[in-house]
């Protein structure tokens, strides 16, 4: 009798066993799939880089980057620039435009002051910032930068990602 008892609720606690794992397996199957499919977002998923290289004997000096690849959004995240001016400018102020849902913006970055390293004969800008700025499919992006007058050289790193694929 007692071997008897003994697989009965031998039985039972294996078959409450396996219909728990099956009432509850659906649930995990979805939060897996669900974090794999949001995880696609992920800008560092899809990375997106690019550099422009501008010159002037004006103040401006502006550069225009590959445009965005067609039915792809980018993030941008992080903007460095490197240039050169007249030794007599102290401040750069670097932009980017980009087209976003279809507006265009300017985004006036904070402003790189001359760290010295070229004088007399040349000021030297050098700065990273970090953004979160978009950037619509097919458009163009826009780097800049300028100073009070005289000439004005540098080269602009865009990095980011892609965040979706239209």
């Amino acid at each position: 009798m007692k071997v008897l008892a003994k697989l009965v609720f031998g039985t039972l606690g294996c078959v409450l066993l396996i219909s728990g794992i099956a009432v509850m397996s659906p649930r995990a199957v979805r939060a897996v799939v669900a974090t794999i499919i949001r995880d696609q977002d992920n800008p560092a998923r899809h990375p997106f880089t690019t550099t422009c290289t501008g010159a002037s004997t004006t103040q401006v000096s502006t550069c225009n980057p590959p445009a965005i690849p067609a039915g792809q959004e980018v993030v941008i995240e992080t903007i460095s620039f490197t240039g050169f001016g007249d030794s007599d400018k102290s401040v750069l102020v670097p932009t980017i435009s980009t087209i976003a849902a279809g507006f265009f913006q300017t985004y006036f970055l904070t402003p790189i002051s001359d760290t010295g390293a070229f004088q007399p004969t040349n000021a030297d800008f050098s700065g990273v910032q970090s953004a979160r700025l978009y950037a619509d499919p097919g458009t163009l992006i826009e780097c800049g930068g300028f100073t009070r007058g005289g000439a004005v050289w540098g080269v602009v790193g865009i990095e980011g990602g892609v965040v979706s694929g239209c």
